[in-house]
């Protein structure tokens, strides 16, 4: 639906769908990759004591822009234009997907380490927990693909005034806001 919001607004509802597309490609998209990079490093090679350090830099740097956005969002929505709160609220809601994404991951590469170490040979523990490392961490890439697209799509739905059905029903705007399935141009609806 969209809304006659003033073009100030929408250019800072926008900020939290950038925020997200700079968290999601600088710091997510380069986790993943140093985790799935980190599985394919030797034991022995110098690169083996930075695969933490690879994961747990951009893991703790995205963690603080969520963590930024949750409480952006909430004092937006206290003290906030709606349409600001109702995209900030959109890019959280987001988050959390990936969040459970993230746990999900972090499950299936947890029970990849139990079943490496039920192995009896270690040849068997390393083979096992890289294969299911790899295959953790597909679904978490495609989530990530997937979270990109949407928070690119949202940068679009900012710049028209529209906030989508979905967010509407649990986030309904003011009584004094009323809405178009059209969108608004200089503040009356396009024919």
């Amino acid at each position: 639906m969209f809304f006659p919001i003033p073009e100030p607004v929408r250019r800072q509802a926008k900020s939290p769908h950038e925020l997200a597309m700079v968290n999601l490609l600088l710091f997510n998209l380069v986790m993943l990759i140093a985790l799935l990079a980190g599985s394919f490093v030797e034991k022995d090679s110098p690169m083996a004591s930075y695969r933490v350090l690879a994961v747990a830099v951009p893991l703790g740097g995205s963690l603080a822009i969520i963590a930024y956005s949750f409480l952006r969002a909430r004092r937006t929505a206290l003290a906030g234009p709606w349409f600001l709160a109702a995209h900030w609220r959109l890019a959280t809601g987001r988050y959390l997907v990936l969040l459970m994404v993230y746990l999900a991951g972090g499950g299936l590469i947890a029970l990849a380490w139990l079943l490496a170490h039920a192995q009896k040979q270690a040849g068997m523990q390393d083979m096992m927990f890289i294969a299911l490392q790899r295959v953790a961490i597909a679904p978490m890439l495609i989530a990530l693909m997937v979270l990109i697209m949407l928070a690119s799509g949202a940068l679009y739905q900012a710049q028209r005034g529209e906030v989508p059905e979905r967010l509407l029903r649990r986030f309904p705007p003011p009584p004094d806001l009323t809405g178009a399935d059209t969108e608004f141009a200089s503040g009356t609806p396009s024919a």
